[in-house]
């Protein structure tokens, strides 16, 4: 009988024991699941976010549309520039009444500012000619003010073109200014006037054979 009963003892405690290991691992399962599930949702959370962060900064940088993930926090009364908030950056779509009309994306440091940097064809027409990729990353997608002299008026076209060139054709220059509007007083202008325009470059061609440096600037207004 006693021997009955320690075999009984023994098959019990190795019952109790083996299923305090199942309930063990029960528990570990249950728990790893739930790290699991937290971290798929962390991971899900972060892949839209970046995805939002992507859609915009290429919206507004590469076609200038949007932002569609930013939040509208303020609007200049200067002709109703907006700014807006994202996660991690901040757009600006400046709209002058006769100034700045472009949009740049940056960090939430990005200050406001619409004064531009002043330039002449002639540094422009040097700086291209001598090294364009250089003078390209300088110039390119920045605000603008450009003294130059009339090439041609295209009023229709809403285009005005300054042109430099050298005596020995080293250094010409063409700025293509596609103007916001034109006006009484542009209708005024004439060819080899002297002029200045302020606008934002957003394009370069090198010269060919037919044609000099191309210089394209956009949202242009003539002071």
């Amino acid at each position: 009988m006693k021997l009955f009963k320690m075999k009984n003892k023994e098959y019990y405690d190795d019952y109790i024991e083996e299923d305090t290991s199942v309930v063990e691992r029960s528990i570990k399962n249950t728990k790893g699941n739930k790290v699991k599930k937290i971290m798929n949702i962390v991971f899900a959370i972060l892949i839209i976010i970046m995805v939002m962060i992507t859609v915009d900064v290429i919206s507004v940088s590469r076609y200038k549309v949007g932002p569609f993930f930013a939040i509208r926090t303020n609007v200049y009364k200067d002709g109703g520039t907006k700014v807006y908030y994202g996660l991690g950056y901040k757009v600006i779509k400046y709209h002058q009444k006769q100034g700045r009309r472009d949009t740049k994306i940056g960090p939430w440091t990005m200050p406001y500012t619409v004064e531009p940097t002043n330039v002449s064809t002639l540094d422009l027409a040097i700086e291209l000619r001598n090294n364009p990729e250089k003078a390209y990353k300088k110039f390119g997608n920045k605000f603008l003010r450009i003294e130059g002299k009339i090439e041609k008026i295209n009023i229709e076209s809403k285009v005005i073109t300054l042109k430099y060139n050298d005596p020995d054709n080293k250094y010409d220059l063409e700025v293509v200014c596609n103007m916001e509007k034109m006006n009484n007083s542009n209708e005024k202008l004439t060819e080899n006037q002297e002029i200045t325009v302020i606008g934002t470059v957003y394009d370069f061609k090198i010269k060919t054979k037919k044609n000099p440096n191309q210089l394209y600037v956009d949202n242009c207004f003539a002071e």
